[in-house]
């Protein structure tokens, strides 16, 4: 199976949004967005991305969070009708912009919406994690998102969900599959801002480091980063990209996606970045 790896593309819609709805911390996002954010995506790129994600033959894209900016059903509704039309499989987690308010997370709005993107075995009623086997491949979605304060970002996964991830790693190495991890916050120490950070990282490596992944893949910094979390065996791989709508020209916050496939160890992987007309291959 050959993946296409993007994350915190930003859909932006506002149609039917209420002005009270911006009676909560989205009057701060609100302001972000009218100021800075609204400036620096566009969602065309995302189309374009899409677009040679079919000419490449990709067989699954994979979202790791922030679809929305700001929670709102409007933007929910035209993720889910952008991935409806595409012809390749989506899977998606959520980010902390898609749990941007207690009252949009308490809802599940980004569960109800991205329901059909979300394919996969869970343990018992659990939403998280779950397993989507591919191939020898087995995509493992585990969410990060949590409702926080103004001006902060940070991301939790919790003891409950950690232990089922255990169990999915464990069942996906029992079947000889290639274990891909989906978060949003890094997790590995020193990637993330501060008032960024994914807070329990310490209790998530630990369970790699026990139960161990070919790959793990996030988004949240807007940024290209290698990194890695130490495995049974070897050292897990950590792979977080850029915006896949961002216009900044800076080498590693320029738009970019990567495309994944099974190789003799881990994965091999194909980085493309927007050169302001286009979408290239990196060297």
């Amino acid at each position: 199976m050959r993946f296409l790896h993007t994350s915190d593309i930003h859909l932006l819609d506002l149609r039917g949004t209420r002005p009270w709805s911006f009676l909560n911390k989205r009057i701060t996002g609100g302001f972000n967005l009218a100021l800075r954010r609204g400036r620096h995506h566009d969602g065309r790129l995302f189309d374009a991305m899409m677009t040679l994600a079919e000419e490449l033959e990709v067989d699954r894209v994979v979202v790791t969070g922030d679809l929305s900016n700001l929670s709102l059903e409007s933007e929910f509704a035209f993720a889910r009708r952008v991935f409806e039309r595409s012809r390749i499989p989506v899977t998606v987690v959520p980010g902390n912009h898609d749990a941007y308010t207690p009252s949009a997370a308490r809802a599940q709005l980004f569960e109800r919406f991205m329901a059909p993107f979300m394919e996969g075995e869970r343990e018992g009623d659990a939403l998280y994690p779950f397993m989507l086997r591919v191939g020898e491949v087995a995509l493992i979605g585990v969410s990060s998102a949590i409702a926080t304060p103004p001006f902060s970002a940070t991301g939790w996964v919790g003891e409950p969900q950690l232990q089922r991830l255990a169990k999915m790693l464990a069942v996906a190495a029992d079947e000889g599959r290639k274990r891909v991890v989906l978060i949003h916050h890094p997790p590995t120490p020193g990637a993330s801002k501060r008032r960024h950070d994914l807070l329990d990282l310490d209790a998530f490596g630990r369970v790699i480091a026990k139960f161990g992944a070919e790959l793990v893949l996030h988004g949240h910094e807007h940024k290209c980063m290698e990194t890695a979390i130490a495995g049974p065996e070897r050292a897990v791989p950590v792979h977080g990209i850029a915006s896949g709508t961002s216009l900044s020209k800076r080498q590693e916050r320029r738009a970019s996606f990567s495309i994944y496939q099974p190789g003799a160890v881990g994965f091999e992987r194909d980085l493309y970045q927007w050169n302001g007309a286009g979408f290239e291959l990196q060297a």
